[in-house]
């Protein structure tokens, strides 16, 4: 993302968001303290959302106050689950993306759905800031995408001087024949009254009259025992007298064990392994990158550094890479998500990764080098 030629430009690439005034709670999966600071969030975001219909279109103006700081890092630290310094670190590339140290920050977004588009150019004449003894207060900078006509979603981010009094409007031209006015004036939050307890009234019921038990019916008379049926002899008195029939079972095993009787033994075959080392200590490029990736989201830094080619070992040390591993919170929230992979080349990697940032997203993309080291794939950092 661009920002006007007279200030310094932006490092966020805005995505066209489906319209939204609030998000989704089953979207962030966190603890309680998440959720309380969740709410938190949505209910200042609510406090600071304008909206108005214009001539084919429908345009949101949003405020970030400073205090949305806390409760929404807090509340994204814990649905991706930061550690301290991971949140602290977040925490600072918010307010630097936002600039809310010098500036009031404001996401104007406009959805055109006629046949002319909205023309907001020149942005710096057709958006500013009403103070309370109304001052008309220009933009010192904003996000060049307002500056172009298009059908659809356009946000952009607009930046004006940060105001002690926190009693100021946005006025816009360009939606329709006239200007209107944006107010961040609603009513106080006031959170619903506190159900009572209903009072529990106690009604004793009077025992039920208890009939004398019927005696036991008499048990069944047991079944009649059946005698068990005859087995009868395998052999009949009548076939053949039991010592001959003995001594035939003699003759028999005799005559198999005699050596000549004796079958050869069947013969086994051994399989014989051919598969190479090299089969068996080959991973792809993409595994091995994946690897390294799945690492990254779990904070083993430990295991990332053994994955390193030997010429990135030499150039910085464990506790240097654990450290620039930290630093790149935003990175590895990303990786929580649905990430995309694009090779350039055979050992060039551009991972893509999607960064929340309230109502809109943000794209962090990261370029990773591979390099063959004997068999296997390693990391150049």
């Amino acid at each position: 993302m661009s920002c006007h030629p007279n200030s310094r430009s932006g490092n966020l690439a805005l995505i066209i968001l489906a319209i939204i005034f609030s998000l989704a709670s089953s979207a962030m999966a966190v603890d309680s303290s998440g959720s309380d600071n969740f709410n938190e969030t949505v209910r200042i975001l609510e406090r600071w959302t304008a909206a108005h219909w214009g001539q084919d279109c429908f345009v949101w103006v949003v405020h970030y106050p400073r205090d949305l700081i806390e409760p929404w890092v807090n509340a994204e630290a814990a649905r991706s689950g930061m550690s301290e310094t991971e949140r602290e670190n977040y925490r600072r590339k918010f307010i630097a993306d936002l600039q809310l140290d010098d500036s009031d920050t404001f996401l104007v977004s406009v959805y055109s759905f006629g046949a002319r588009p909205v023309h907001l150019s020149p942005v710096d004449e057709n958006i500013c800031l009403l103070t309370s003894n109304g001052t008309r207060v220009k933009p010192s900078r904003y996000d060049s995408s307002l500056e172009y006509a298009s059908n659809g979603v356009v946000q952009g981010l607009v930046f004006f001087p940060k105001q002690s009094n926190k009693n100021f409007s946005i006025a816009l031209k360009g939606m329709s024949s006239h200007e209107r006015i944006f107010s961040f004036d609603p009513p106080e939050y006031v959170p619903p009254p506190k159900q009572e307890a209903p009072e529990v009234v106690v009604v004793n019921i009077p025992k039920k009259k208890q009939e004398p038990r019927k005696p036991a019916p008499p048990p069944p008379p047991p079944p009649p025992v059946i005698p068990a049926r005859p087995i009868t002899p395998i052999f009949q008195e009548d076939s053949r007298d039991m010592a001959e029939f003995v001594s035939s079972l003699k003759s028999r095993d005799n005559s198999s064990s005699s050596p000549e009787s004796k079958p050869e033994p069947a013969k086994t075959s051994r399989v014989t392994r051919t598969q190479t080392d090299n089969d068996n200590s080959y991973v792809s490029r993409e595994n091995v990158l994946r690897k390294f990736l799945e690492l990254w989201v779990n904070n083993n830094s430990i295991e990332m550094y053994e994955m390193l080619s030997e010429s990135s070992k030499r150039l910085i040390s464990r506790e240097n890479f654990a450290k620039e591993v930290s630093k790149a919170s935003d990175f590895k929230s990303g990786l929580k998500g649905e990430y995309k992979i694009e090779w350039l080349g055979n050992e060039r990697a551009k991972v893509t990764v999607e960064r929340r940032m309230l109502m809109f997203r943000s794209l962090v993309t990261r370029t990773l080098t591979l390099t063959r080291e004997s068999s296997a794939w390693k990391i150049i950092w």
